[in-house]
């Protein structure tokens, strides 16, 4: 027993040191969580990023000639175009950019390793803004993070690089800088409710964008199940959607105390938990560990922070104020709503119209395979959703589908489309009350049940999403459509993997004979000539020596 005792106090000792070895200053706790998360996504990622990019940089695809942020892709700051890496550069630009996140984990000038990582972010993500994991928006905070982090100097104070105050305003500009995202993304939505008088937070709205993401971004059996339970149950979708605007409109109160601060962020971490579950939508990987900055806390008044920063540390305040002030600009004015994308600021428009499963907007659903990943909802898949043949802004015309590694499937209908997203719809494709794509050949099962699933949605009544039994009719329905495609996908990829070994056969046999022709028969010919004579020489030998 004294022995075990004198172990385990031993060993709260040691716990004890490590914690006392730990960073005291926020700043650098953050960052050391925020680094080393992104760390572990990029090793466990980029592997199939690498995958992705050999196929995408040389499909042939006009879409594959574009680089920048965002799905149309943008340009960085609206100022400058990414050049285009070779698969091989890719490759070096993750380790490089893996290395300088880690690398800012340690003593050695952190801050410097920041900078290069920051840089390094406009080299490495924007050639993959059509993979499913990383298109759109999910990526937009890491290189502000990595600035403001940057021009911390309590970060060299903590390792002994610099005699200075361990200052901790970087990390309440961070916390500005996010909340102001998330307060314009709610604001969008609450304006989109205005403008098509609904209320986003109905239910309906939680049902509809549940029910399109489970086209393009099926689930497991089991997160099929929870799926279909809350789309199912639209009182419980309407609680979810409240409190998604709640979330969102009321993050404007999380910077100025850590209490609020810590509810928003853990109430942060499991609403992209949830998005990521339900809609197949990944801001785990990326976007969430800056919510870190919530959890840490500041223990100090957040204007005697920033005062603090502009009196003692000016040089490296004012730029990272001016960044966020940048943000907060374009978050306040809808920059990105009205005009155009200024990423990596944004006012994060998403999933704004209030919607309905039997609205009579227009509708427009994809469904596709995954062969590079395996799925579309994990890192190396092409994002399904974006480019269509019915787009002229995310256009993807039919000829060039073909050269897609994954079966796709394009439907729905373009009735109802309000005046403002016309412009997104090719004028071939306006006003359809049905319209199917595809780049192969599907099967009459397939396309009847598109036709039913289109026309179910179009020729319902808004009441009918409160209909437990007309959702879970609808689900069953697309349920069979998904079947369906699978089983048409599974047999063409069954018959193109028999072609495959048919035509490998074929080639070696018509190979074989003009091999045998060109070299195999002189020397069998060369070998029997000599073989005779050296059988002459052997029996005249022979003779020779019996005689």
């Amino acid at each position: 027993m004294l022995v075990a005792s004198m172990a385990a106090a031993a060993a709260m000792e040691e716990v004890r040191a490590m914690w006392a070895g730990l960073p005291t200053n926020p700043v650098r706790q953050f960052q050391l969580l925020y680094c080393l998360y992104l760390s572990v996504a990029m090793l466990r990622n980029m592997h199939m990023h690498a995958r992705f990019y050999d196929w995408f940089s040389s499909s042939g695809l006009t879409l594959a000639k574009k680089r920048g942020l965002g799905a149309h892709p943008s340009k960085v700051y609206k100022l400058v175009t990414p050049p285009m890496l070779t698969p091989r550069q890719l490759r070096v630009t993750g380790a490089s950019l893996t290395a300088c996140l880690l690398l800012s984990c340690t003593p050695l000038a952190p801050r410097v390793f920041l900078f290069i990582a920051f840089l390094l972010y406009f080299l490495y993500f924007p050639q993959l803004f059509a993979e499913t994991t990383l298109s759109g928006h999910s990526t937009i905070l890491i290189p502000s993070v990595l600035f403001l982090l940057s021009c911390s100097p309590s970060l060299d104070h903590e390792v002994g690089l610099w005699r200075s105050a361990s200052s901790v305003w970087p990390l309440q500009l961070i916390r500005l800088y996010i909340a102001s995202g998330y307060f314009s993304s709610g604001m969008c939505k609450l304006l989109c409710g205005i403008r098509f008088r609904r209320f986003w937070g109905r239910g309906s709205t939680l049902q509809y964008y549940i029910f399109e993401g489970m086209w393009s971004r099926p689930a497991s059996p089991l997160t099929r199940r929870a799926q279909h339970a809350l789309v199912a149950s639209p009182a419980l979708a309407t609680l979810f959607a409240c409190g998604a605007l709640v979330f969102e409109t009321g993050f404007v109160l999380a910077p100025f105390s850590d209490s609020a601060a810590l509810v928003f962020g853990l109430n942060g971490l499991a609403f992209h938990c949830g998005i990521l579950a339900f809609q197949g939508l990944d801001f785990v990987s990326w976007w969430m560990p800056a919510l870190f900055a919530f959890i840490v806390p500041i223990n100090a008044p957040w204007h005697e922070l920033l005062l603090a920063g502009w009196r003692e540390e000016t040089p490296w305040f004012l730029p990272a104020a001016i960044y966020t002030a940048l943000q907060v600009l374009a978050a306040a004015t809808l920059y990105d709503l009205w005009l155009d994308d200024v990423l990596p600021f944004s006012c994060c428009p998403m999933f704004m119209p209030p919607r309905n499963p039997f609205d009579t907007l227009p509708k427009w659903w994809t469904m596709a395979d995954a062969p590079i990943s395996g799925r579309t909802r994990d890192a190396g898949a092409m994002e399904p959703l974006y480019w269509s043949p019915a787009s002229c802004v995310f256009e993807m015309p039919v000829e060039e589908a073909a050269l897609l590694p994954q079966k796709v499937v394009w439907f729905g209908s373009s009735t109802g489309t309000p005046a403002e997203v016309t412009k997104f719809i090719a004028p071939a494709c306006r006003n359809k009350p049905f319209m199917l794509f595809a780049n192969f050949e599907l099967s009459a099962e397939l396309k009847q049940l598109l036709h039913r699933v289109v026309e179910e949605a179009n020729s319902g009544e808004l009441d009918f999403a409160w209909d437990v039994n007309k959702m879970r009719q609808l689900l069953a329905l697309q349920q069979e459509c998904l079947d369906a495609f699978q089983s048409c996908v599974s047999a063409l990829r069954a018959k193109e993997r028999a072609n495959e070994r048919a035509n490998a056969v074929a080639e070696r046999l018509a190979a074989s004979p003009t091999k045998y022709d060109t070299k195999q028969q002189p020397a069998i010919k060369s070998k029997a000539t000599t073989s005779g004579h050296s059988q002459s020489k052997g029996q005249n030998g022979h003779s020779l020596k019996r005689e």
